[in-house]
């Protein structure tokens, strides 16, 4: 039977976030809403479908090439997943059977967002137990107060549901970070911390173990700071010296390349050092998510695609039972996309691109305008604003057509403006 790839079709997306954190993701946009779903076609006329995350990528050069080829040597994501979708398929068998051998036939997999106001993450926390998880993995940022934000999770969530909360290294130093993660372990839905401070600092990751009575992952191997103005400022220090030095009580994986992947699970394996596989897609990457993990033995803790934050999705969501995803046992990805949901989603108005000024406000009344979300992370790194102090919160004001928002932001581009001070 052969695999040899005819056709390979790009398709362009347009994803809706859901109404609740719609406001506060679009302020953001770490993640865009533009996504494009890869359609492989075998000559045998097998089907194969992948996802990614951003505008489409052509894949010509994939043509008259072998799937099978595609499971190994493919580096663009999308492309990848639809070979093993194709192959799977063709072979009569699930991909994680291409993937490596099965270790467990359920992933527990998580919930995620980015940093909300307390009454949102509240809203978000009861969303999520519905869904049926038990892992909700939080963006904590500087311009909240992450005490707040936990006493308003802890309200609502259920028995045994916990929070991971990730800093991006935005608490900055051991000394700054330990008064902080001590004040917020004392919730017991919090379940552990990620990335408190820059990964490049050894000595303040070993501190803070030895202060703070929860777990503490990172990402392998590298930086964890959304800094783009100093390439240097945080690079992280190798996967090997973090297992060494016993920076981590488990990891975060990246990517979505199989390959990849796996050589860091065995990896870690060998430590026996847990850790999550996190990316960011549609229904379909779920379903990747699930069969990659349940090829790694320390896959252990909850993994994520974000596939939540839509409105629709290109295919049916994975079921979550108490906080596990069953690995789908059908061939290839073993889920069907919804031509109707691709279509309309095809037929979609991408979102349209808003200025917006987001002004961070102190309890002392002092105010700080900002022009867009790169310039505010910086100037809480570089140590020009005190973070995460009681009472902060960001308020953001979209582009009203007036004189007085582009004169605002105008200023504002130029470097942060400030009220009252």
């Amino acid at each position: 039977m052969t695999m040899q790839i005819i056709e390979v079709e790009a398709i362009p997306l347009h994803l809706r976030f859901t109404p609740e954190v719609e406001p506060h993701h679009l302020r953001a946009m770490t993640h865009g809403t533009a996504a494009t779903l890869y359609r492989v076609r075998l000559a045998n006329g097998v089907e194969g479908y992948g996802d990614d995350m951003g505008a489409p990528v052509d894949g010509l050069a994939w043509v008259d090439r072998s799937a099978l080829e595609g499971l190994r040597q493919a580096k663009h994501g999308g492309i990848q997943m639809a070979c093993y979708d194709a192959v799977g398929k063709a072979l009569g068998v699930p991909a994680h059977v291409l993937m490596g051998r099965q270790v467990r036939g359920r992933v527990p997999f998580a919930y995620w967002t980015i940093d909300l106001p307390p009454a949102v993450l509240a809203h978000e926390v009861s969303r999520a137990a519905s869904l049926g998880y038990t892992s909700y993995k939080f963006k904590c940022r500087p311009w909240w107060d992450p005490r707040e934000q936990m006493a308003a999770a802890a309200e609502v969530a259920p028995a045994g549901f916990r929070l991971w909360l990730d800093f991006n290294g935005h608490l900055r130093e051991a000394r700054l970070a330990v008064p902080i993660l001590k004040a917020l372990a004392q919730h017991e839905c919090v379940a552990g911390f990620e990335s408190p401070i820059p990964q490049r600092d050894i000595e303040g990751y070993q501190i803070i173990r030895r202060a703070v009575d929860r777990p503490v992952v990172g990402h392998y191997g590298g930086g964890c700071c959304h800094v783009a103005s100093d390439p240097d400022f945080d690079r992280g220090v190798p996967g090997a010296v973090q297992l060494r030095e016993k920076l981590f009580d488990g990891f975060v994986l990246g990517g979505v390349d199989v390959e990849g992947l796996r050589a860091l699970a065995g990896t870690l394996h060998q430590f026996r050092r847990p850790f999550w596989i996190q990316t960011v897609g549609t229904a379909l990457r779920a379903a990747w998510v699930a069969h990659v993990a349940s090829t790694c033995d320390q896959a252990l803790l909850s993994h994520l695609s974000a596939h939540d934050l839509w409105r629709r999705d290109v295919a049916p969501r994975p079921h979550v039972v108490d906080g596990w995803v069953g690995v789908p046992g059908g061939p290839g990805l073993g889920i069907t996309p919804d031509a109707e949901a691709i279509a309309e989603l095809r037929a979609a108005p991408p979102t349209p691109r808003t200025r917006r000024v987001s002004t961070v406000v102190y309890p002392s009344g002092v105010r700080w305008h900002f022009a867009d979300e790169q310039q505010r992370h910086e100037a809480f790194y570089f140590g020009h604003l005190p973070g995460f102090v009681p009472g902060i919160h960001l308020e953001v004001r979209e582009d009203d057509g007036s004189v007085e928002f582009a004169e605002l932001h105008t200023r504002c581009g130029v470097g942060p403006v400030v009220d009252q001070y």
